[in-house]
């Protein structure tokens, strides 16, 4: 077999949710051949949701957005990563300028709270930004559900 198709194990951990199951995953040359739970992970035991078997096909989904793009009166059209980051930062300083600082809000949520370097880094982007509006999975979905519990149960 060419070494461009050689077969491979890698292991690794799904980032869709909370429980970062383990995860084998079989590597053809750059095509993922399939994904299993890892049952020597020793958090999932092998264990794995549908979503978590299904991040092969959204890795190679034809759709799917492989670079930086930016929108034009005929369309999209590829533009390099420094290009995409400096047009991002020019975009956040004029809308704040015009607007102030809290006309830009943060999200924080599945599957980026499992992302080691955006925990890592987020700080310092968050105070760079200078914005008050910070929004994450529990402010959009779970007080809600602690509010109404309270309301109507007299308990979270």
């Amino acid at each position: 077999m060419p070494e461009h198709l050689t077969q491979r194990v890698v292991h690794r951990a799904c980032s869709l949710c909370e429980a970062c199951c383990g995860l084998r995953v079989k590597v053809e040359g750059d095509r993922v051949t399939e994904i299993r739970g890892d049952s020597e992970d020793p958090l999932s035991r092998g264990a794995i949701c549908p979503k978590g078997v299904s991040l092969g096909d959204l890795h190679h989904d034809p759709d799917r957005v492989r670079a930086p793009l930016r929108r034009t009166e005929s369309g999209w059209e590829p533009i390099g990563w420094t290009e995409a980051l400096d047009l991002a930062a020019s975009r956040l300083r004029s809308i704040q300028a015009a607007h102030g600082p809290d006309a830009v809000a943060l999200y924080r949520g599945n599957p980026s709270s499992h992302n080691y370097e955006l925990i890592l880094f987020q700080q310092d982007f968050v105070a760079a930004l200078g914005s008050r509006n910070i929004y994450s999975a529990i402010s959009m979905d779970v007080l809600p559900h602690l509010l109404v519990a309270s309301w109507m149960y007299g308990h979270q």
